[in-house]
């Protein structure tokens, strides 16, 4: 058998998000509470002697689970991932960094985030990333959160009364690329050894996939028209080359369509531009209804869209409100472009091909496409804390 080797990179910084994010289809689980014990993997070492106790703890934790990974399985479950997979050459577990330098310094819409006074969020990860290398496959896993959930760690002293808000803040999510066996074993050895309590797949509303494509193509929409020098069929012309046509997947329960699960919808890239209003920023005039009076207008479907003003979903503007839930029996399941795609049922992708069409070397920082990504994986976490509150 194939020797297996448990590695942590010495090097630091961690590494970049962005280096493995992109071009893999996620399923996405919430992290309802990071303890103390994980969240200490999280900050950053100051000195020599943090900095070896760091690699060290990474380096015994990548160890561990790649040795629980046969523990407690069939005998027929491991001969059949062998025969698949290969042997397990590395488990690696490293640090991760955001995907964005500055992202708490820019915000969608202007909005600033709210952090507690003396915060540092410049030097801090944001998260872990987890290596299976196996000879024919590699499987990824991503434990990522936003730096006011490694910040509340330095609040424990903090009044009884923030308990739950402490409690909700330290909230992460679970992004994965594995067979289904990989990472229930993944779970159980994080509720086991760190004691994270009820890691679960997070079913995002429809709501809030159609409220993250208003914001995605508000960043770059303002970014590429408040860029210097930039005229109006420039912008038009990125724009189209970065987000090209929004598709939306409509889902349909058993009562209304029983042999009709689900119908896609493609919105050709011209009717994107002209549903965005003329500076980028959304106001009374939502996208969503913008976009759902163009689609009744061609084909006479009305499809349930977020209504900016009531907060709440509604089958066209002007029309009944038709308020979203989980049993609706008609809601948009899932949208994609050339960005980015985001389903109600966990599952994100990232593009790598637009982040590098409007890449500037000498200004990475910079990058609108780079930004509206760490824009949408912040609104995730702030989904999984949405759900933590209601749960609590």
């Amino acid at each position: 058998a194939a020797t297996k080797e448990t590695c942590v990179e010495d090097d630091f910084p961690p590494y970049r998000m962005e280096d493995c994010l992109y071009d893999t289809s996620w399923l996405i689980h919430s992290l309802p509470a990071l303890t103390p014990s994980f969240l200490a993997l999280l900050a950053p070492p100051s000195t020599q002697r943090e900095r070896s106790q760091l690699t060290g703890d990474l380096s015994t934790h990548a160890g561990a689970f790649g040795e629980s990974i046969s523990q407690g399985r069939p005998r027929y479950e491991s001969e059949e991932e062998r025969e698949r997979l290969g042997s397990l050459s590395q488990c690696k577990w490293n640090r991760l960094e955001g995907l964005a330098p500055e992202e708490g310094q820019t915000q969608p819409l202007n909005r600033k985030r709210m952090r507690d006074d003396g915060d540092d969020d410049s030097s801090t990860s944001h998260g872990i990333l987890i290596s299976l290398i196996y000879e024919r496959t590699t499987y990824k896993f991503i434990i990522y959160t936003t730096p006011n959930t490694i910040s509340s760690k330095r609040s424990r002293t903090e009044t009884s009364n923030r308990a739950s808000s402490n409690q909700e803040s330290r909230t992460a999510i679970l992004l994965s690329k594995s067979s289904p066996s990989l990472l229930r074993s993944l779970t159980t050895y994080l509720s086991d050894t760190f004691a994270l309590p009820k890691i679960h797949p997070l079913q995002m509303p429809s709501a809030l996939i159609q409220k993250t494509l208003q914001n995605y193509l508000s960043t770059i929409y303002s970014s590429l028209s408040t860029a210097p020098g930039s005229t109006q069929s420039q912008v038009q012309d990125l724009f189209i080359n970065i987000i090209s046509s929004v598709r939306l997947t409509i889902g349909f329960s058993a009562p209304v369509a029983p042999h009709l699960k689900s119908l896609d919808i493609a919105v050709a890239p011209y009717a994107v531009l002209k549903a965005l209003p003329e500076n980028g920023r959304f106001g009374i005039e939502h996208f969503m209804s913008t976009l759902a009076g163009y689609i009744w207008a061609n084909t006479g479907l009305k499809i349930p869209v977020l209504d900016d003003r009531d907060n709440v979903v509604q089958s066209l503007k002007g029309q009944e409100a038709d308020i979203a839930k989980s049993d609706a029996p008609m809601k948009i399941s899932r949208i994609s472009n050339a960005a980015y795609a985001i389903s109600c049922d966990h599952r994100i992708k990232f593009v790598s091909r637009p982040l590098h069409s409007v890449d500037d070397p000498d200004q990475p920082d910079e990058n609108c496409v780079r930004r509206a990504n760490q824009e949408l994986l912040v609104a995730i976490v702030e989904e999984a804390r949405r759900q933590v509150r209601e749960d609590s």
